[in-house]
This record gives structure tokens, C-alpha cells and sequence, in this order.
């Protein structure tokens, strides 16, 4: 079944993402809520499959409107997002629905003229968050004319996976979050959006008092190499990156990896880069012969001295490192392929 652009969005040609062949490796995120090392897996797509920017309350938006959500064939209604949770309440009823209790419903939408429906199938907490505040989502949906139901979400090899449902949308150009009120995304598990949450850069939550919204939107600037901030991907799926931030308690900490050719990349900020060290993930494009063009902001953030220790002052919120014998030698990055 072919889904409709607003639904089945491959970032890849927006991001100018390529599927190069990267060795596979175990993508599962333990968050460490500041105990442990960031080695961790990057993505080259914003939101592998989604639906962006949703609007729980029917509003008319990327063309996509929601005529209703029900279980058991009863309305649901006062409708809200508390973190991933989705909370509603059935019409005629006294007590709210919360979290897994939707299992089960359907959304009825609207895209370009015709009916889709999407159907929660199953809700897990995420068994790496120590916060208990995650939710993977199992997603269905079908579209018109057929009777058969399909994932929402697929993983790089096709498979099957789950979503995080996150409130606001992005910019399918851009990779900019647009703070939409009212607006819900389905974030599939395995590209950005997802990641960075998994990562522990919950968007809703804080850092004692401050929020992290915006080093979660840093995260996916990072995790895509999108170094300007214009949406452009700058890296293979897989590829391992070294993640680190200076919040008081720090969600991430740069792995105590000692191998040759890890260096900093790059400090990040919700718009991109702030500033650039010597390993550049930018380097595997060239290498693998793909034809790309040299981003615009390079040689600015190149000039920029003291990268990876995250100064205040350039506004850098996440920073990570890159070994760049991984495409030749992964071995020789202390990194089992």
C-alpha cells in the first residue's frame, strides 16, 4: 500500500541522506541518566515515517485533519499528550483514559480528500528509561479502499517498529521544531526524533530547571550531521558517534574510549553547529565517491577555536566525537561491527 506524502515521509531525499552500506550495529540505547558512556548509533533521517504535525483537535494542518478518535466505538474526547502519554475521555464517561487503556482505539483522518484510519495496537514503556516516562507505541494504519492494516512505522531494513508520540511538529525542510499547540508527531523509533528521546533528551522534561526542549532539538542536529540547520543529512544510518552535553547532571558522557582516530565533531545548538573539530562524518560521503556539496556554514564553524568543551558562550548544548576509520577499519575504533 502507498501512503500519501504526509504520511509516508522519507526524509531521505529532504535530507540528502544515502544508505551507504554502513555496518550494522547494536542501535539498542541503554540511558544512563549520567552514569555511563554516549556511544551510541546516529540516523540520517528526521522521521523515517510519521505523521507530522497531527492535530488533535481537527484543525486543518499539512493536509491532514482528524475527524475523530474512538474505542469501542465510543468518541473520545478532551483529548491531551502528557509526555508520551495520550490521555482522553470516552464520550458519556466519568474518568479519563490514560496510557495503555487506549490500546485498541482508532484515529480517523483525512489526507488530500480521502479517509485513513490509525489504530494504537499495543503501548510498552521503554525498558531503557529510567524515568519511566517513555512509551513505544505499536502503530497500524490503513488507507482507502483497502481492509488491511500496515505498520506506521518501518526500520531500516524494513521491519516493522514502533513510535513516540511527541507533541508539536517539525519542518519536513528544515528539520525545525515548530512549537504547535495542539500538535502531535508520531516519531518512529530508529530516526532522529526518536532517538534523541531515547538518548534522554526528553523534550517535555527538565534538567532540574532547565528545559529539554532545545537539546533535544540539538540532538537531532547532531544525530543527522545537519550541520547549517538547513535539513541537509550529513551521514550513513549505523554510524557510531561519541555523545556528550554539561548539564549538571549530564544525560550523556563521552565514552572512556581510547582507540585511535576519535576526535571532536562538532559542538551543537538547535540550529545546527556552533562550532567544528577535525573528524567529520561529512568526510564518508566523499569517500564513498557520492556526489554532495561542501555545507555553506563550514568554514565559519571551522574558524572557531576550543570546540568539544561546550563554552557557554557559543551555545553549543550537546557536542559529540567521531572516529573516522570506521568506514575502513571499524576495528580500529574499539567498535565491534
Amino acid at each position: 500500500m502507498t501512503l500519501p506524502r504526509e504520511i509516508w515521509l522519507a526524509i531521505l531525499g529532504v535530507g540528502a541522506a544515502h544508505d551507504g552500506g554502513s555496518v550494522a550495529i547494536d542501535a539498542h540505547v541503554a540511558l544512563r541518566s549520567g552514569t555511563g558512556p554516549g556511544l551510541v548509533a546516529n540516523a540520517a533521517s528526521l522521521n523515517g515515517r510519521d505523521l507530522n504535525g497531527m492535530r488533535m483537535n481537527g484543525t486543518l494542518l499539512d493536509g491532514m485533519r482528524m475527524h475523530g478518535w474512538t474505542l469501542g466505538g465510543l468518541r473520545l474526547g478532551e483529548l491531551e499528550l502528557e509526555g508520551t502519554r495520550f490521555r482522553a475521555r470516552p464520550a458519556g464517561a466519568s474518568r479519563t483514559l490514560v496510557g495503555v487503556e487506549l490500546v485498541g482505539s482508532q484515529l480517523e483522518l483525512e489526507v488530500e480528500g480521502e479517509a485513513w484510519q490509525l489504530r494504537i495496537d499495543d503501548i510498552d514503556p521503554d525498558p531503557a528509561d529510567p524515568t519511566g516516562e517513555v512509551f513505544f507505541y505499536e502503530v497500524s494504519v490503513r488507507g482507502p479502499g483497502s481492509f488491511g492494516w500496515t505498520s506506521l512505522c518501518h526500520d531500516s531494513t524494513g521491519a516493522p517498529t514502533q513510535a513516540i508520540p511527541l507533541a508539536h511538529r517539525w519542518d519536513l525542510e528544515t528539520g525545525a521544531r515548530i512549537d504547535e499547540p495542539g500538535a502531535v508527531t508520531f516519531a518512529c523509533r530508529g530516526a532522529a526524533l526518536a532517538k534523541c528521546v531515547e538518548w534522554g533528551y526528553r523534550p517535555w522534561a527538565a534538567a532540574g530547571s532547565r528545559s529539554l526542549a532545545d537539546h533535544h532539538q540539538a540532538c537531532t542536529r547532531m544525530v543527522r550531521a545537519d550541520y547549517c540547520g538547513d535539513g541537509r543529512s550529513h551521514t550513513f544510518d549505523g554510524t557510531p558517534i561519541d555523545v556528550f552535553d554539561r548539564l549538571g547532571r549530564a544525560v550523556q558522557r563521552a565514552s572512556t574510549l581510547d582507540a585511535p582516530g576519535w576526535g571532536i565533531e562538532a559542538e551543537w545548538g538547535p540550529d545546527g553547529a556552533v562550532c567544528l573539530g577535525e573528524q567529520l562524518r561529512l568526510a564518508m560521503v566523499a569517500d564513498a565517491g557520492l556526489a554532495h556539496e561542501v555545507p555553506p556554514c563550514l568554514a565559519a564553524l571551522l574558524e572557531v577555536d576550543g570546540c568539544g568543551d561546550l563554552d557557554a558562550g557559543r551555545g553549543g548544548l550537546v557536542a559529540d566525537r567521531y572516529c573516522d576509520r570506521w568506514q575502513d577499519d571499524p576495528q580500529a575504533c574499539g567498535v565491534q561491527p
